[in-house]
């Protein structure tokens, strides 16, 4: 199997966006979030190719007022390719380009019945630290989780 991970390119446009509208409420148009992640996040938007086909991507951030604070805004792959380590692969590069950014730990927000995803981000380290219902409005509840990179565990993400 050839699986390459590596920045984002505009080429990669229309491949993002239909692992987007795969993954996303029905209506959802993901065209106008993918452009500008790829201008704002070039260095920590990650694509996923198998065999020369994007079949996953992943998109990092540090916040803007503490730097030392990563985010995985987003994490996919498509349906095909799932439970085959992809989602593995995307999460280990996104946390490496975080850290080399200087991030000194990783937070995420997952839909609490998301037993798959939860698996997969705590096999790499995360636990939840916080709940929110609604976070992205009714029926949009959401568990906060973290992953210090640094071995010190005073280090608090914030919703």
């Amino acid at each position: 199997m050839n699986l390459t991970i590596r920045e984002y390119l505009d080429e990669d446009f229309l491949a993002v966006c239909g692992l987007e509208r795969e993954n996303s409420p029905r209506g959802c148009k993901p065209e106008v979030f993918i452009r500008q992640a790829g201008v704002l996040f070039a260095d920590t938007f990650l694509v996923m190719e198998c065999g020369g086909k994007v079949v996953g991507y992943t998109i990092g951030a540090l916040v803007q007022h503490r730097q030392t604070t990563g985010w995985i805004v987003r994490l996919v792959v498509g349906e095909r390719y799932r439970r085959r380590g992809f989602g593995k692969g995307l999460v280990a590069a996104v946390i490496a380009a975080l850290r080399e950014r200087g991030a000194y730990e990783v937070c995420l927000s997952v839909a609490p019945g998301n037993r798959a995803a939860r698996a997969l981000y705590e096999r790499h380290g995360f636990r939840e630290t916080d709940f929110f219902p609604a976070y992205f409005g009714e029926g949009g509840d959401r568990c906060i989780l973290r992953r210090d990179l640094t071995g010190r565990e005073d280090l608090i993400c914030s919703g």
